[in-house]
């Protein structure tokens, strides 16, 4: 695990949410306090984000993160550029101190995460009515609204430095566009009524593939085995197609020129899982469903960089350490079973 400064205490453990929704139902209990006495408790932003919509239970679980000793695990993202890293830091702070300063930031500006994820939502099948046009230009707004405000925040900056994100920002706005644009000409080609498109539906359908053939595959190496199952169907018999392709490891998708760290990779193998039909979250065309399988993803993704990550939902961990053991991630995820008698 890499951190910063570098991390030298107990063994990280991080905890899904449905396991702290069950600690604040029932108490620690003796699994809790093992957790304590042999393990580093930690919790992320996404931690945060969900505790946030819990609407009327935020206290209960920043109790239980104190009860744990949790420490913040946070993502290190260089400045000015907002260029994402492959560094975590860990913090011993307050929970509740943490949580503020999160919905503070989470409140000023744009939420340009949600715009982004609305792609991703339609893909699901959901956003039914709204064309991929649509989207892109919401997209596009947010993004330049975030940019916007990153440089009315800048006063505080050199003039050097403020020009310098002037420069960036323009062409990080000028770049998203052109992406979008790539990518929407290229989905019309294949989509007949984009407005009314179930992206899911539509690719198992087209590939000969879904829940049924690949719930059958067990581990070791799930995602060879998977590909071995597609390379039999007619849709990747012909193709030059490798299994890096299928899942976007090659190159970060959203920046090509940017490096791709592992953590991002997790985020990109979880997904196509769930697209493919490997134990995938149901019912995600519902936008409530939707949040929590991308909430899953995310944890995923941070749990990557410590020793252990814990879930009382076994669909999730089969997909996370299919993910995880084909990228070579060191992280144990185990599948937690919860009932204090």
């Amino acid at each position: 695990m890499e951190s910063i400064p570098p991390y030298e205490g107990k063994p990280t453990v991080y905890l899904d949410q449905n396991i702290l929704d069950f600690f604040t139902k029932e108490g620690l209990g003796d699994f809790g306090q093992f957790l304590i006495n042999d393990y580093q408790v930690v919790y992320s932003d996404e931690t945060l984000k969900e505790i946030r919509r819990s609407k009327g239970f935020e206290n209960s679980f920043l109790n239980v993160l104190k009860e744990l000793k949790a420490n913040y695990l946070k993502l290190i993202v260089e400045q000015p550029s907002f260029t994402i890293t492959d560094k975590a830091s860990i913090s011993n702070r307050d929970p509740y101190e943490v949580y503020t300063e999160y919905c503070d930031n989470a409140d000023d500006g744009v939420d340009i995460e949600h715009a982004m994820q609305q792609w991703l939502f339609k893909f699901s099948g959901g956003r039914k009515g709204d064309s991929i046009a649509d989207i892109n230009n919401e997209q596009i707004s947010a993004f330049s609204e975030l940019m916007k405000s990153i440089m009315d925040n800048s006063d505080e900056l050199s003039p050097e430095i403020q020009e310098q994100l002037s420069v960036y920002t323009q062409e990080m706005t000028e770049q998203y566009k052109a992406t979008l644009e790539k990518t929407e000409s290229m989905m019309l080609e294949n989509i007949d009524d984009d407005k009314n498109w179930d992206g899911i539906k539509d690719f198992r359908s087209q590939v000969g593939i879904g829940p049924k053939q690949l719930n059958n595959i067990e581990p070791p190496n799930v995602l060879i085995k998977i590909w071995d199952t597609l390379k039999e169907l007619p849709t990747y018999s012909q193709t030059n197609q490798s299994l890096d392709d299928l899942f976007q490891l090659n190159k970060n998708p959203i920046n090509p020129e940017q490096p791709y760290f592992k953590h991002q990779k997790v985020t990109g193998v979880y997904n196509m899982l769930n697209t493919l039909g490997y134990y995938p979250d149901s019912k995600v065309h519902k936008e409530r469903r939707f949040i929590a399988a991308v909430s899953d993803n995310s944890h995923a993704s941070i749990a990557s960089f410590c020793h252990i990550l814990l879930s009382n939902d076994e669909n999730f961990i089969k997909k996370v350490n299919a993910a995880y053991e084909y990228l070579e991630v060191p992280t144990l995820a185990q599948y937690v079973v919860l009932n204090y008698a």
